[in-house]
């Protein structure tokens, strides 16, 4: 499963994905990540914890964040992931866009039941759902109840303008919406105004990784939602992607998951 990427429209998704990993990113919706089995690292902004079965980590709209999954042999990470947009959110939309959890993990003891029970809810009508061109109306009631429940256990700071002004926030946000386009780290480095060798220190410091890098992981984890969700040629998702050509989206993709796209895609659909 692959968090929602912002240039996707969608409006909610909920999964449940094992020993999910995704590198640094964002989006203008509200992400729920509840561990149901094992344990998982999480980044939230500057805040990383190794989140364990009955925690939930709330990351508000605009958020950088990331899953880390731990090395093998480790325990095994189910999670449950719900991604849906403010617009879902009701009353709590204004709280959501305009403030930031202090600490945005919840550990079971703090939780009510009912968040447990609405999450399982989502999974399961998304899952009922899934293909219908409509939402249902019951994604909205079930996050507004959870949000009800935990708000209270949050302490939430107002966000500043300079959280907007953050280089790792304005890397990940830019990256993010234009990954499918053409980049170097030199054009990058001219859309945000800071040269490019202090760029390259950033990604190594900040992301634990080179622009490259990044870039690709963005690519083929957009790319792997196509193939997992839809029936598109593999030469389309590829370009849709941001690859220059298929055959350098095969040897990433090979590179990356130890497999063809097309293997990936029989395998995911039996």
């Amino acid at each position: 499963m692959i968090p929602f990427f912002e240039t996707r429209g969608d409006r909610f998704f909920a999964s449940t994905s094992e020993d999910l990993s995704f590198p640094l990113h964002q989006h203008s919706h509200l992400e729920l990540f509840f561990v149901l089995e094992g344990s998982a690292q999480v980044t939230v902004r500057k805040q990383t914890e190794t989140l364990t079965a009955g925690t939930l980590a709330v990351i508000f709209p605009n958020q950088t964040h990331c899953y880390l999954a731990l090395p093998k042999g480790g325990p095994c990470c189910r999670a449950a992931l719900i991604i849906c947009d403010p617009s879902l959110t009701g009353k709590y939309s204004a709280v959501l866009t305009g403030s930031h959890p202090a600490r945005p993990f919840l550990p079971a003891h703090q939780l009510h039941p009912n968040v447990s029970y609405a999450l399982q809810e989502l999974l399961t009508e998304y899952k009922k759902e899934k293909g219908s061109k409509e939402l249902s109306p019951v994604y909205g009631p079930l996050v507004q109840l959870v949000l009800a429940r935990v708000l209270p256990g949050l302490s939430l700071h107002r966000n500043q303008r300079a959280d907007s002004l953050d280089l790792t926030y304005q890397i990940v946000h830019f990256i993010t919406e234009n990954f499918r386009e053409p980049l170097s780290l030199e054009s990058l480095a001219k859309e945000l105004g800071v040269s490019k060798y202090h760029l390259s220190h950033v990604f190594s410091e900040k992301m634990g990784k080179s622009f490259p890098e990044y870039l690709q992981s963005i690519r083929l984890g957009y790319a792997l939602s196509l193939i997992s969700d839809t029936q598109r040629s593999i030469t389309d998702i590829a370009i849709d992607s941001g690859f220059e050509s298929q055959r350098s989206f095969y040897r990433a993709f090979r590179g990356h998951y130890g497999c063809t796209p097309l293997q990936y895609r029989k395998e995911n659909q039996l």
